[in-house]
């Protein structure tokens, strides 16, 4: 596994639709799917080309947790009917790449294997996904990027 890059990233808020649960039948998926022939209403995003998958409130004892597919948002006014935003606080991350196939592999191995081998510890943080302006859903190679809290 390589290396991750040690990034800063400045608080942040995200708005979008959220779904708590296990993704045990694709629902995250299925999230982005109702989100993104909604994309027009949300106004106050910083880049419309960039969205995030944000992940909290884990339940480690069921395996639930909270999903939010969604874009930065710069404004609390006009909130989407059924949307809702997450702040989330200036935070150290490792910063790891994955495509969309090699998603689930690469959270292992990040928790099975980078973690017990490195110096850096997990924060209770959000974690999430960054789909940037080059990422293409079609394209099994294309990257995105898991930023993962860490102390």
């Amino acid at each position: 596994m390589e290396e991750p890059n040690i990034a800063r990233k400045e608080a942040f808020t995200v708005v979008g639709l959220k779904y708590r649960g296990k993704n045990e039948n694709q629902e995250i998926p299925s999230l982005w799917r109702m989100l993104l022939p909604r994309f027009g209403e949300i106004k106050g995003m910083v880049k419309s080309e960039v969205s995030y998958g944000v992940m909290g409130n884990m339940d480690h004892d069921s395996g639930e947790f909270d999903y939010l597919a969604g874009y930065e948002f710069v404004s609390e006014d006009n909130i989407p009917e059924g949307m809702e935003t997450w702040s989330i606080p200036e935070q150290k991350y490792a910063v790891f790449p994955a495509t969309l196939p090699t998603l689930m592999d690469v959270f292992a191995n990040i928790n099975d294997l980078w973690f017990p081998e490195s110096d850096l510890k997990r924060s209770d943080g959000i974690e999430f996904e960054l789909y940037d302006e080059s990422f293409d859903p079609q394209d099994a190679s294309s990257l995105l990027f898991l930023y993962i809290p860490i102390v």
